[in-house]
């Protein structure tokens, strides 16, 4: 009996370090992945946000365009 609970204790200080270890490799794996999607998320507004405001621009560079004809037909 002594010798089961020695064997017993034995098997558990080796299993919870690495359970342990496995643990924390998997929080991080998580942790990097949420990360990933957020910069993704980010990007991609990004992304957006520079298509709108070249749009925008666009917008202005047509409007400068017409006034400059308007201001070069006048007599």
């Amino acid at each position: 009996m002594n010798v089961l609970m020695t064997l017993l204790f034995s098997l558990l200080a080796i299993i919870v370090p690495l359970a342990l270890l496995i643990a924390v490799i998997v929080m991080i794996v998580r942790f990097i992945d949420r990360y990933e999607k957020r910069a993704d998320a980010r990007l991609e507004l990004d992304r957006q946000t520079a298509a709108h405001q070249q749009q925008q621009f666009d917008v202005l560079v047509e409007r400068l365009e017409r006034i400059e004809e308007k201001i070069e037909t006048r007599p």
